[in-house]
């Protein structure tokens, strides 16, 4: 096998890994938004495991990046790729974190006292978890027009979790004695804002990784 052959090899191991941590983490946005839903006491522990699979991927991708950018000395754009694979996992580890939380706080609530849901906390969960799958798609794609949705869609969680905010602040407001279950929410509901801007972070790393373009101060530049 050729050197050449070898690292096409290695570059293309690397994308699969990604993916495969993405796909981990999507598990675990699902499991944190099931359990916002249906609080459940075993949910805790589901969500540790699925996020030490997340911690264990992000450190073998990044000694991969590292011992690649080390033997191969990469021309521009596989180092462009390498660069972008590496800050991508760092990114979903975050949000897998983020699941992880949100997980912690619904389980909290479910070995105390039920509290009522803001009407758009689902859909805020459900548009979080669709904008990382999206900014996934842009990376394995390059789409542009997916990428443009993402950013398009930040703004909308950010309305979401205002909203959210507001609800639940009128919920303590109203009840005293249900103050720490819904500081939890609280929490839950700033997590799935954080998550959302991750993955508009991905999205503008992947215009970087095919395009060369730096947009995440200018969106305007998005071609």
């Amino acid at each position: 096998m050729t050197q050449l052959r070898q690292f096409e090899i290695e570059l293309a191991d690397l994308k699969r890994s990604i993916v495969a941590m993405g796909d981990m983490v999507d598990r675990a946005i699902g499991l944190a938004i099931e359990g916002i839903r249906r609080p459940t006491a075993d949910l805790r522990e589901r969500a540790r495991t699925l996020e030490d699979g997340v911690d264990a991927m992000e450190t073998v991708i990044e000694d991969r990046c590292h011992t690649i950018i080390a033997l191969q000395n990469p021309m521009v754009r596989d180092l462009r790729f390498i660069i972008s694979a590496m800050s991508i996992a760092s990114d979903l580890e975050q949000i897998g974190d983020h699941a992880e939380s949100i997980s912690k706080r619904a389980h909290y609530i479910a070995c105390h006292n039920p509290v009522a849901n803001p009407p758009e906390l689902l859909e805020l969960g459900e548009l979080a978890r669709e904008m990382v799958r999206q900014s996934m798609d842009a990376f394995v794609t390059g789409n542009a027009e997916v990428t443009r949705k993402v950013i398009e869609e930040e703004p909308q969680t950010d309305r979401q979790t205002k909203s959210c905010y507001v609800f639940i602040q009128e919920r303590m407001a109203l009840d005293s004695a249900l103050i720490k279950e819904y500081t939890h929410l609280l929490r839950a509901v700033s997590s799935l804002e954080q998550i959302g801007d991750l993955a508009m972070a991905i999205a503008e790393e992947t215009v970087f990784m095919h395009q060369a373009q730096m947009i995440r101060h200018n969106h305007d530049q998005l071609k």
